[in-house]
């Protein structure tokens, strides 16, 4: 069974929600049940969870502070939100922390029901870590789409190996773009680009739910995504989609649908696909020393680490696709991009917060628009904020070295 807590300060819904997964929803065992965010924030600490289902208005730590302690501490936790308000708002921040299921008060249990059977067959699905099973989603893609799986026993078979329900053969989709515009959101957009793609991926799974979607690569600002169905070939006006994403992201956005297919082993893509991924090299293909590679990619994140810096761009610096490159990288230097790119700045504040230089200013030195994101890391590699470890750690340092004189 997977374990399951309910968040929600009003004890009838508590009551309600717990009885009604106990008898209907025998695969999830109900853990815990709390009246607001930080005593469930103490249990996720010390017990292993599967599942939050929680409100957004709670005393002494509401749902969306829980839900972004769970996107930085437990990114493996699904999370489904109930609310009695239909504000934007509340979606938009939800999205951005990876939530993708928002149900509205009161609760139609039904809706429930179908949020955690989706849940279930995610979590029964998931034998490898979540962020490895979208990266072979993304290098299988990848792979179609350049003619590189053009034998169809082959893509069969790499196929089976994503740990997808049925065949290869049993799902139709289509390859969409969604192009973003330059708009005052965009350009105050704080949370990095790499978490742009995560946003609009949640937003499209949020808004299309009867369809499984992943997000391949991006060139530029134009986003390339997969839609899957088993049942159908993924139809949707272009204009709503558009329009409701703008109103949970604010970002001006057009679609095309680059492909649509009845076979998902006969996909190719049409020549502005192919164009945009034509990095799809493996490291073997790249024609230089392996080590080689590593030590460019090290080079250039050390050079650009101050910067809103993506996997993308390191990637191609080295001329390999982003998904080639994150699982390369991390074979090769046993960290993935983001926390190797994480140490290396980290090293620089510690160097910075040496000088008289702000913490506010250090945080943005190093590569951090968000002060808090970049207080969270340092607290992780460090065990200390960034002021605590000036005023302890570095006078700590400062004594010992008189003594020695």
């Amino acid at each position: 069974m997977y374990p399951l807590i309910i968040v929600d300060d009003e004890e009838i819904t508590r009551i309600a929600i717990s009885g009604y997964i106990q008898k209907k929803h025998p695969a999830f065992q109900v853990a815990g049940i709390f009246s607001n965010g930080a005593d469930a924030l103490r249990f996720l600490q010390e017990h292993p969870v599967n599942v939050v289902i929680t409100d957004i208005r709670m005393p002494r730590m509401d749902g969306l502070e829980l839900v972004a302690h769970i996107h930085e501490n437990h990114p493996g936790i699904f999370v489904i939100i109930i609310s009695g308000y239909s504000e934007f708002e509340y979606a938009r921040k939800a999205i951005r922390y990876g939530v993708v299921n928002y149900l509205l008060k009161p609760l139609d249990f039904a809706e429930l029901s179908q949020n955690l059977d989706s849940t279930r067959q995610h979590l029964d699905s998931m034998q490898p870590p979540a962020d490895c099973k979208e990266e072979e989603i993304q290098l299988f893609f990848v792979d179609l789409i350049a003619g590189i799986l053009s034998d169809p026993e082959q893509a069969a078979e790499r196929f089976a190996l994503l740990g997808l329900d049925g065949d290869i053969s049993d799902y139709k989709g289509c390859l969409l773009t969604l192009t973003l515009e330059k708009n005052e959101t965009l350009s105050q957009w704080k949370y990095g680009r790499e978490k742009l793609a995560i946003a609009l991926l949640n937003g499209l799974r949020m808004l299309l739910p009867d369809y499984s979607i992943y997000h391949l690569f991006r060139s530029g600002m134009r986003y390339y995504f997969v839609a899957l169905s088993t049942t159908q070939v993924p139809a949707f006006s272009h204009q709503e989609l558009c329009s409701a994403l703008f109103h949970l992201l604010h970002f001006d956005c057009s679609l095309q649908v680059q492909s649509s297919f009845e076979d998902l082993a006969a996909l190719r893509a049409p020549s502005t696909a192919q164009d945009d991924s034509k990095h799809n090299l493996s490291p073997e293909d790249t024609g230089g020393d392996e080590n080689i590679v590593i030590q460019k990619a090290m080079s250039y994140i050390q050079a650009h680490y101050a910067e809103d810096l993506t996997r993308e761009d390191v990637a191609d610096a080295v001329f390999l696709s982003s998904a080639y490159f994150s699982r390369f990288f991390k074979q090769k230097t046993g960290l993935s991009f983001i926390d190797y790119l994480t140490t290396v700045r980290m090293q620089k504040a510690v160097e910075l917060l040496g000088s008289r230089m702000k913490v506010g200013e250090i945080a943005k030195k190093v590569g951090y628009q968000s002060r808090n994101r970049f207080f969270i890391n340092f607290r992780l590699y460090s065990g200390y904020n960034p002021t605590e470890y000036r005023r302890q750690i570095l006078r700590m340092e400062d004594n010992h070295e008189d003594a020695e004189e």
